[in-house]
């Protein structure tokens, strides 16, 4: 008799229907962003990475497990190089498509570079596969799972790694449970505990993401980031429009003034520091990228919210900043 490796009766699992549906149906799902640029870099033999200064310091933890020198280089009000980067053989450029607005420029670049640029889309998890480079996104930066992340290459690639089976869902538990201040500490410390450890997606996370309603979540994030911008556009010094298909992560609004989030807390609106750890690193200059982490007002456009909550977060924000 044929064995069987599932275990028949006792107790039920969590009742997740498995569709075996996968939007980045093209791609190698791994367990976070981390895990595949650690997947990318051991292919590619970099002897330099240019790296922008205007990102957090989880996108420098596989290049220092594989030892690569690398380079921090400036950006501008467009959010795109202030240089044009002369790559030799075996260097390569990393390039955050910010906020998920940054798809056309990405385009310019991948023929400019070929498989010489590796794209980050952890802000833009719609961005499906190019034929010519390197690119990633993160499910967990916009859907309530534990991990995921999709990599695609310019070539295949070998590839044999263990499931992810080291996570944790309690903070998204406590969160659904109404329990927001035990469930945010224990998202804070999920977090800290994430690693480069190249492994594949959670079979967990593979059935959640199955059954994501990808075509309205799509259109409500372009619908929140329109009525935001319709009430923000006159003091926003970021001219970032949202073009046809873009799918945007955050509205990013950059004002003058520093408003104190901390007064946005209280009314329970609570905007991400996009990053602490430009203003943490001790180097000198990069003084803009500095200026838009103090600055910037990341406003949340994702599909949990209609347009009294927006209306609720423009209200608030507007008497912080005297408007």
């Amino acid at each position: 008799m044929k064995s069987i490796l599932k275990p028949i009766g006792g107790f039920f699992e969590l009742e997740i229907q498995n569709k075996d549906y996968t939007y980045h149906s093209n791609a190698i799902a791994l367990s976070n962003g981390r895990a595949c640029l650690n997947l990318i870099l051991k292919h590619i033999h970099a002897q330099r990475i240019w790296i922008p200064f205007y990102t957090c310091n989880a996108l420098l933890e596989p290049i220092k497990t594989n030892q690569i020198p690398y380079s921090f280089y400036s950006i501008n009000i467009n959010l795109e190089p202030t240089e044009d980067f002369k790559l030799k053989k075996d260097e390569y450029l990393i390039y955050i498509n910010y906020f998920g607005l940054k798809g056309k420029f990405i385009k310019a670049l991948i023929n400019q570079y070929n498989d010489q640029i590796i794209i980050d889309n952890t802000q833009a998890f719609f961005e499906r596969e190019n034929s010519k480079t390197w690119s990633f996104n993160s499910a967990r930066k916009f859907f309530g799972v534990p991990d995921g992340a999709y990599l695609y290459t310019p070539y295949d690639i070998p590839f044999d790694y263990a499931r992810n089976t080291d996570l944790s869902c309690d903070h998204l538990f406590n969160r659904l449970l109404g329990k927001q201040k035990q469930a945010y500490q224990e998202f804070i410390e999920y977090e800290k505990g994430l690693d480069d450890e190249i492994k594949m997606i959670s079979i967990f996370s593979e059935c959640l993401l199955a059954n994501i309603d990808y075509l309205n979540i799509a259109k409500k994030r372009r619908c929140n980031f329109n009525y935001y911008h319709s009430n923000f556009e006159a003091v926003n010094q970021f001219n970032l429009p949202l073009a046809i298909n873009t799918i945007p992560y955050h509205y990013p609004l950059l004002v003058n003034n520093q408003i104190d989030k901390s007064l946005l807390y209280e009314q329970n609106i609570f905007i991400p520091i996009l990053w602490k750890d430009t203003i943490q690193r001790e180097l000198q200059g990069f003084d803009f990228e500095k200026n838009i982490t103090q600055k910037l007002i990341a406003l949340p456009i994702d599909h949990r919210y209609e347009i009294d909550e927006l209306d609720y977060v423009i209200k608030s924000v507007k008497e912080l900043l005297r408007i």
